[in-house]
């Protein structure tokens, strides 16, 4: 059982494997935002709750209620020769450990060493707000255009909305070039969901890129986390992390929306047709553990499987509704442990809500074609009105 569980979770993974085969950029062509300094994270580790969140274009912290935002001085780790400028006074200058007024997102650019590349990233610092319904209606195309990306809004935080909750592979899909318009990706917006706008997640073809590496399909998925791309060349399995630090209480119930087409021929990693097998959605969510001052997220190889894990809410048996079907999965205990208060009042718990239209596609097996649409996902929390 814990070897099958594995392997469904590993089916968000199969893209990070792709980033491992795609060539080296030109020299100097990259100028990223790599990560957080640790010396400063470590200085700082009193009013942070996890680990900072980096995007292509964003870099989202997360600090406990009450934490002056107005004077925070954070330093990043760059693409090795990058720059990291800010403007002031009409004229860009050095940025890195400035201390700039966080009160809303303050914009950095990252430079090259050749200068001749540059990048805006968004810097935050959020007081998160735990994961309650999400309709997916906010998203917007990543900087470069080809696919969305997703994320929610705190409205109570006037001045600072946006939370980047939300990760997919797409950006790993984005490697195949097969990607040609926003809707060719796995993981896309469809305007016809239950309430405006829902997830389509499609299982793909990788084309010849692909299928030159063994990696013959990529499948859909959207998860509560972070996807990273930079490390995925080195350990792709651990460059997607599944949760965060959003808990409001004992979860009760994952419920939402889902239907299900699943395609017409399975195929296995070498291309054989499988005609005895398949495809089939997961939509889940996790309840673990974490050390609160040291966020370790859960990954592609124990998402479903790891001793953290206190409770899971998962559509064991999706099946393949044609219409809208609604569910409403309980949180069933896991690995003989409760839920504590005084965990929780520590930041302990972290939670992952996940969702993919084939569950085998971590071993590159399912069917092209295979597509899940998700909407009006919910955590229902203890002491909330139905």
């Amino acid at each position: 059982m814990k070897n099958l569980l594995t392997a469904a979770a590993a089916g968000f993974v199969s893209l990070t494997l792709l980033s491992s085969c795609i060539q080296e950029e030109a020299p100097n062509a990259e100028c990223d935002i790599t990560g957080v300094e640790s010396q400063w994270l470590g200085s700082n580790q009193h009013i942070l709750i996890g680990a900072p969140i980096v995007t292509n274009d964003h870099v989202s912290f997360n600090i406990k209620k009450g934490t002056d935002r107005s004077a925070m001085a954070p330093r990043f780790d760059l693409t090795p020769g990058a720059r990291l400028l800010m403007e002031k006074d009409g004229q860009e200058v050095e940025a890195n450990g400035v201390t700039r007024n966080f009160s809303s997102p303050q914009v950095y650019t990252t430079l090259s060493e050749d200068l001749n590349w540059r990048k805006d990233y968004i810097v935050s610092f959020n007081y998160p707000t735990p994961i309650a319904r999400c309709g997916f209606e906010h998203y917007e195309l990543d900087k470069s255009g080809r696919y969305q990306v997703w994320y929610d809004v705190d409205m109570a935080d006037v001045d600072n909305p946006r939370r980047d909750y939300w990760a997919t592979g797409n950006a790993g899909f984005a490697l195949t070039g097969q990607g040609k318009a926003p809707a060719d990706y796995p993981t896309a917006v469809d305007p016809v969901g239950v309430e405006g706008n829902c997830i389509r997640l499609v299982t793909r073809d990788t084309g010849s890129f692909g299928q030159g590496v063994g990696m013959p399909i990529a499948a859909g998925n959207i998860f509560i986390g972070e996807f990273r791309v930079a490390q995925a060349m080195l350990m792709p399995r651990k460059a997607t992390r599944f949760g965060l630090q959003l808990v409001g209480g004992r979860p009760l119930r994952l419920e939402g929306y889902y239907k299900y087409t699943a395609g017409k021929v399975f195929t296995d990693v070498n291309q054989n047709v499988r005609p005895e097998l398949h495809d089939t959605c997961d939509i889940y969510a996790v309840l673990y553990e974490v050390d609160p001052e040291k966020f370790v997220a859960l990954n592609g190889d124990d998402v479903l499987s790891s001793d953290r894990i206190v409770s899971m809410a998962r559509i064991d048996n999706p099946g393949e509704p044609a219409e809208w079907k609604h569910f409403s999965e309980p949180f069933r205990p896991m690995n003989g442990k409760r839920f504590d208060e005084n965990r929780l009042r520590a930041d302990g718990y972290a939670i992952a809500v996940v969702a993919t239209s084939s569950r085998q596609g971590a071993y590159f097996e399912g069917a092209v074609g295979s597509t899940l649409y998700v909407d009006e996902l919910r955590i229902v929390w203890e002491g909330e009105d139905d």
